[in-house]
């Protein structure tokens, strides 16, 4: 008797570790970007916007704060490859905005590279009339 219960134990736990072997290949994983926002005159307001398939809110601009920016986001590994366009847009009053941008395996190539997306343009005056 104590023998079977030792058997079926185990069967269960090799059953276990299979199946979560199975759902954990079967799940895309994060990946971590690393973002430093600046700009000249400081005070910009900083938004990006992701455009492409499966991805949560797509096409609307996400306000990030004032410059200097620096955070963390995470996007899915699927949806980051699969995203047509990363943007990110700087603002500031009396100034003309200025826009970065890449396809989904160009920001993660610049992250692999450098370690961050560093940015710090600086903004042109707009002509008063």
């Amino acid at each position: 008797m104590c023998g079977e219960k030792k058997s079926i134990f185990r069967v269960c736990f090799l059953v276990s570790i299979i199946t979560a072997s199975v759902l954990l290949a079967g799940c895309s994983s994060q990946k971590t970007v690393h973002f430093k926002i600046n700009s000249v005159p400081k005070g910009a307001h900083v938004l990006y916007q992701v455009i492409g398939e499966d991805i949560p809110c797509h096409g609307q601009w996400v306000y990030l704060g004032n410059t200097p920016v620096q955070g963390v986001r995470q996007f899915d590994e699927d949806q980051l490859v699969s995203a047509e366009k990363i943007t990110l847009k700087i603002m500031h009053n009396g100034y003309h905005e200025q826009v970065k941008e890449w396809d989904g395996p160009g920001l993660w190539q610049e992250v692999e590279e450098r370690d961050v997306i560093f940015w710090t343009p600086e903004l042109i005056a707009s002509e008063k009339e």
